[in-house]
């Protein structure tokens, strides 16, 4: 192996092992001092809720604050694409693909599509302390597929993302250092807007950072090495080998695509109160949710509610809801029609109901399977 760029995978190794070894420290403290939730207590009103977040300059941070990046991105492929082909730009080949891959895979893939996805962590507005139904989950811990798509903050990696112009220090260390501040600057006030609107907590925040911080060390050390380029020369690209790269990248742009759309959690919950009258002397429910999928809780309370969760995997766009209806009849049958609905393309799914009922229909309660 190359002398140099066996240094490399060894920087490599001790700067990756370091970075992670200072993040999961931190988040073991972090979430003993319960930080998270000190606060946002701090953020979040009884009487006015996230109010905060509402204000300008988050609100106008949260619509429009990751264009920049976006552009950039979309920018440095062209650039990475024409320096192939450019005597003077050559050398900067590997920092132009270094970016958009950090921006692609760091941001895109691992932050977007795998960990907001998959470990189940409730955005605070959605936790039942802060007004929300679902429980609060510390960073790391990992919940349902879909329950929230708190960890990490999508939007702060658009703001940290700029840091990565700390490559170009070989180049202009005044650069590089202007650009790690703008980066860390400006993913700071995306992750202050995410936490006014009850979107994300700090360390939320803290793992975007994290993870693209590994995303750039991993590129930077071990797959480009990008100070390595700097005297390569060009070579003509041939018009075969160039159709041959655009296909090859459609063909995964549109793999990734079908994967993540068939294979995206998801997680709906829905909640019903139904009135029930003194002259009720039995409930009929009539429904297209399995019996098997029914838990029923007698309670001393004068009302029904039905809480219903469904979670499994859906198309983008896929929405699921819940219809309920009731009639009273004569004979005091108090029928109530359970109708759950969905729109767009499910490959799983899976409805479980909870139902409270009053202590004195305990043995006057029946399922009636809905006629398709």
């Amino acid at each position: 192996m190359d002398p140099q760029r066996k240094r490399y995978y060894w920087i490599g190794a001790i700067l990756l092992t370091l970075w992670l070894a200072v993040w999961l420290t931190a988040t073991l403290v972090w979430n003993r001092l319960d930080a998270d939730r000190l606060i946002i207590r701090q953020i979040w009103s009884s009487e006015t809720g996230w109010s905060l977040g509402d204000a300008q300059p988050w609100r106008f941070l949260y619509e429009f604050g990751t264009i920049p990046a976006f552009a950039l991105t979309f920018i440095s492929l062209l650039a990475w694409y024409r320096s192939l082909q450019s005597p003077k730009w050559i050398r900067f080949r590997r920092y132009f693909l270094l970016y958009s891959l950090t921006s692609i895979v760091g941001a895109g893939l691992i932050v977007n599509a795998l960990l907001k996805e998959y470990t189940g962590r409730p955005r605070p507005r959605e936790v039942a302390e802060f007004g929300g139904n679902w429980e609060y989950r510390a960073a790391l811990e990992l919940g349902i597929p879909g329950q929230g798509q708190s960890f990490p903050c999508g939007h702060c990696t658009m703001g940290f993302i700029f840091a990565s112009g700390v490559m170009f220090w070989n180049y202009s260390p005044p650069v590089a250092i202007g650009s790690l501040a703008l980066g860390l600057g400006y993913g700071t006030l995306m992750s202050t807007a995410r936490l006014l609107q009850g979107a994300h907590y700090v360390s939320d925040a803290f793992w975007s950072l994290g993870v693209m911080g590994a995303t750039f060390i991993c590129f930077y050390f071990f797959v480009l090495q990008p100070p390595l380029s700097d005297s390569v020369l060009v070579r003509k690209i041939s018009n075969r080998t160039k159709w041959r790269l655009r296909i090859g990248i459609t063909a995964c742009l549109i793999l990734i695509t079908v994967l993540y759309s068939t294979r995206r959690p998801f997680f709906k919950e829905h909640q019903r109160i139904v009135s029930l009258p003194l002259e009720a002397q039995h409930i009929e429910l009539v429904t297209n949710v399995p019996a098997e999928n029914w838990a029923v809780e007698f309670t001393n309370i004068d009302h029904l509610i039905m809480d219903l969760q469904a979670n499994g995997f859906a198309f983008p766009a896929s929405q699921h809801d819940l219809d309920v209806g009731t009639e009273l009849s004569s004979e005091g049958i108090m029928q109530i029609l359970v109708n759950s609905k969905t729109v767009g393309y499910f490959p799983e799914l899976h409805e479980g109901v909870t139902l409270k009922v009053p202590v004195r229909f305990q043995h006057r309660l029946s399922l009636t399977p809905l006629p398709p």
